[in-house]
């Protein structure tokens, strides 16, 4: 099993639910998200990892964020931008990251904050049509960065199995 740390933005999903049933397999498994840390395995403990991360939290506000304009990742996934409140995803992805699980890093990915929208890694041949089709969809929507949720999927990446929120310091 893995933990990953997301953000659920309270938007209107729709469209982006519709694109993501053609273009995204984990549709099923999670909802529209932003990820703050990638996954690591379950053997960095359930225990220890809550509360790195309420201790990383501890004094983050919450901030503004701007969802809009679409990008192909250097890996073949269509992600909706995050152009505002960029900056501050990115300093607290670094503060995770820090202490016991700086080994869990992936410096050689560069981190880009976003919200995916497809993955077209097996059919390349597609993402023309679907680059189209996604900025045709014209998502643009402002919301607040407020909650993370701790996630933890399990080995066939099927079902999150359990999920702990954290709510940002008013």
């Amino acid at each position: 099993m893995i933990y990953a740390l997301v953000h659920y933005p309270n938007i209107d999903t729709q469209k982006i639910s519709r694109f993501r049933k053609k273009y995204d397999p984990q549709v099923d498994l999670i909802q529209p998200h932003i990820t703050l840390m990638f996954p690591v395995p379950e053997s960095i403990g359930e225990y220890f990892l809550t509360n790195h991360v309420e201790n990383v939290l501890s004094d983050w506000k919450p901030f503004p964020i701007h969802l809009q304009g679409i990008q192909k990742s250097w890996d073949d996934y269509l992600f909706l931008m995050v152009q505002e409140g960029s900056a501050n995803i990115i300093d607290l992805h670094r503060k995770i990251y820090e202490g016991r699980l700086v080994d869990y890093l992936k410096e050689d990915i560069p981190f880009v904050p976003h919200l995916t929208l497809g993955v077209l890694t097996e059919n390349v041949d597609k993402h023309p049509e679907a680059l189209e089709e996604a900025k045709r969809l014209d998502l643009d929507y402002h919301c607040v960065l407020d909650k993370l949720n701790l996630i933890k999927v399990n080995d066939n990446r099927s079902q999150i199995v359990w999920s702990k929120e954290f709510s940002s310091a008013k």
